[in-house]
């Protein structure tokens, strides 16, 4: 029988309990046994695995005491106490990944080694499991799930130790996009539970909602050179001389921003750009924004902005002219001012 073991966080923000049960019935087997072990331990999750699933103790318990018989090491006795994991870590797996990395980092070593041997060892939340899979548990294969779209800063600490045989698997057609270029191990797996995975996710981003006063661009960071900064400036400076009040927000970052905060500068178009810098969740600016624009597939969320019925303008080919599509951004952002305004 080949044994696969699912590592899960049961209160992971972005997953709800359908949802991982779904991933995990996905890997059902008449030649697989399943183990599960949770973060935390949730009744109602326990309850609703297959009684053919076999359940495993908490990743957050640690020994509080200890009583050792040297002649008898059968006879040990041990109390385990759970360790809760803070709701604003679980938040970080989508916000602040950087910040899960520290904190793992801080509790690793009173985290207890799997000592079983298993053929795949699978995590579904791409925090604290995920660090727990690549550190702690002893598998011929591990799967690393990717349920929404992330980043470097979340993916690095994965990609770093991945090896031959593991694999990476994301719902996000724009991730594996990128991944797939760069010559990762990554598998693209359709997930009917996808869109609402990014509405938990975007709800996590705590800034402040509000009303916005103008048409909404968002775009990546990625302009790779000067040829496209100066196109990007040129379509801006239209987009003001047919009176749109508009803001083009700019998420990750880039090499080349000072050269495109300085074409910016020269051409008076503070008021219209924004920079939000390398943030992990960017699915708040993507909810509110009118149009998106992409340039390449790095750092992509064309799925994403599929999937909340954005529309969408691609600029990726620069042998064509193209104010074709500088018209299409502008009777895009017109039509929506108009039906705004109705």
């Amino acid at each position: 029988m080949k044994k696969v073991l699912f590592i899960i966080d049961p209160l992971d923000p972005g997953l709800s309990i359908e949802h991982q049960l779904y991933l995990i019935h996905h890997h059902l087997a008449s030649d697989t046994e399943i183990y599960v072990k949770s973060l935390d331990n949730h009744p109602l999750f326990s309850r609703q695995l297959n009684k053919e699933i076999y359940r495993l103790a908490s990743i957050n318990h640690v020994i509080s005491s200890l009583r050792k018989d040297s002649c008898y090491p059968k006879n040990w006795r041990f109390t385990l106490q759970p360790r809760p994991v803070p709701w604003h870590i679980r938040k970080a797996y989508y916000n602040f990944p950087s910040l899960v990395r520290l904190y793992w980092t801080h509790i690793s070593k009173e985290v207890t080694k799997s000592h079983t041997f298993y053929d795949e060892g699978i995590s579904l939340s791409s925090g604290i499991p995920a660090y727990y899979l690549r550190d702690k548990v002893q598998a011929e294969k591990k799967s690393y799930y990717f349920p929404v779209r992330q980043f470097k800063q979340a993916v690095t600490p994965v990609i770093d130790d991945l090896r031959k045989q593991d694999t990476i698997y994301t719902a996000s057609e724009s991730m594996y996009s990128e991944l797939e270029i760069n010559n990762y191990q990554v598998k693209y797996y359709a997930d009917p539970y996808y869109k609402e995975s990014l509405y938990r996710v975007l709800l996590l981003d705590e800034a402040k909602s509000y009303q916005l006063q103008h048409l909404s661009i968002l775009s990546a960071n990625n302009l790779p050179n000067r040829r496209n900064i100066e196109e990007f400036i040129r379509m801006s400076e239209y987009l003001v001389k047919q009176n749109i009040a508009f803001r083009w927000y700019f998420y990750g970052d880039n090499q080349n921003e000072a050269m495109i905060r300085s074409y910016i500068k020269s051409h008076h178009l503070e008021k219209n750009v924004v920079f939000t810098g390398e943030i992990a969740n960017v699915f708040r600016y993507l909810e509110k924004a009118d149009v998106y624009v992409e340039w390449n597939k790095q750092s992509s969320i064309y799925f994403e902005a599929e999937t909340m019925q954005k529309p969408i303008v691609h600029l990726k080919n620069h042998n064509q002219i193209l104010s074709n599509r500088w018209y299409r951004i502008a009777q895009t952002l017109k039509t929506i001012e108009k039906n705004k305004n109705i």
